[in-house]
């Protein structure tokens, strides 16, 4: 397993080696993972994960996907990056090129449950094509907390590849939230793992213009 003080000491060393960049670089987490089947399916999983500290300056853009009442309160919302009501929608219907770019623009699409069958016609295959799926939100439920949520995600995905990666935040933020955010994802990455750390084959931390910089992982007592 890997501890806190592993995850620390390669964090820091991580944001001090290789050179500046004129830009505000993402801190990455790649696990490598073995002896795991990922032809059968219950081994390959996506799973959005809630990070404690956020990501900085690479929060995830987020559009809702409403009508009425919900689309009134998520135009309030801070969170809420963008808000597209049925016709909308509607539109894209059978227009691929339009479909696809709509997908790329954003990294999670919160969409009213009476709206889904829809999106699934107008959207789905554009946003399958890129590993997305439309987010149904529950009836009375809070846009904005929801949205906050989502803002603050990751999405992990185990596939075809025996490898989880994402970012963790920015070389901005200080080291013990950039720690407490890849915790949250290790953790959550080992527990849909069969065989849990035995699994893990590595880990790395790497800002993205950066060397990659191995976590010290020990054998489970």
């Amino acid at each position: 397993m890997a501890s806190v003080e592993a995850v620390r000491e390669a964090v820091k060393e991580a944001l001090v080696r290789g050179k500046q960049r004129n830009f505000t670089q993402s801190v990455e987490l790649v696990i490598n993972l073995r002896d795991i089947d990922l032809k059968k399916p219950e081994n390959r999983f996506t799973e959005v994960i809630e990070l404690p500290h956020g990501l900085g300056s690479k929060a995830r853009k987020v559009a809702v996907i409403a009508s009425g009442a919900l689309a009134v309160e998520a135009r309030k919302s801070p969170n809420v990056d963008r808000v597209f009501e049925r016709e909308e929608i509607e539109v894209l219907t059978g227009n691929k090129k339009a479909a696809k770019k709509l997908a790329r623009q954003f990294d999670y699409f919160l969409v009213d449950t009476s709206l889904i069958s829809l999106v699934a016609r107008a959207l789905g295959a554009a946003l399958g094509y890129i590993g997305k799926a439309p987010v149904p939100v529950p009836a009375g439920a809070d846009i904005n907390a929801l949205a906050s949520r989502y803002k603050r995600s990751v999405t992990v995905r185990v596939r075809k590849n025996p490898q989880a990666n994402c970012i963790i935040g920015t070389e901005e933020m200080s080291p013990d939230q950039l720690v407490e955010n890849a915790m949250a994802v290790l953790n959550r990455v080992v527990e849909k793992l069969p065989k849990r750390w035995a699994n893990v084959k590595s880990a790395y931390i790497k800002r993205s213009m950066g060397e990659p910089v191995e976590l010290k992982i020990r054998e489970s007592e």
